[in-house]
């Protein structure tokens, strides 16, 4: 079972990150963090070495899959990455 986690733009910089583990619920949570890169190492601090890989959701957008690992030291560029995709799948539905 891969976990899932979603993080939800409240404003200009903050932002919310949930975690789940499959089942719906989300076990995790936390509000108030300041940028996308925050939320990654949050979630990744939370998930631990029981899992090798998570789900990134975006605004309810399903982005793709990531190495819990990376998503903890490398969270600037996994954020990049985050919102270069979010853009393109956006300008797609509007185009």
């Amino acid at each position: 079972m891969q976990p899932a986690v979603e993080i939800t733009k409240r404003g200009d910089r903050n932002f919310n990150s949930y975690v789940g583990v499959g089942d719906g619920t989300w076990r995790y949570a936390r509000e108030g963090l300041a940028s996308v890169a925050q939320c990654l190492q949050d979630a990744a601090a939370a998930l631990g070495r029981e899992f090798s890989y998570a789900t990134v959701s975006v605004d309810n957008i399903v982005i793709g899959s990531y190495p819990v690992a990376v998503m903890e030291h490398r969270a600037v560029e996994v954020a990049d990455e985050l919102q270069t995709k979010l853009s393109n799948r956006r300008a797609r539905c509007f185009a």
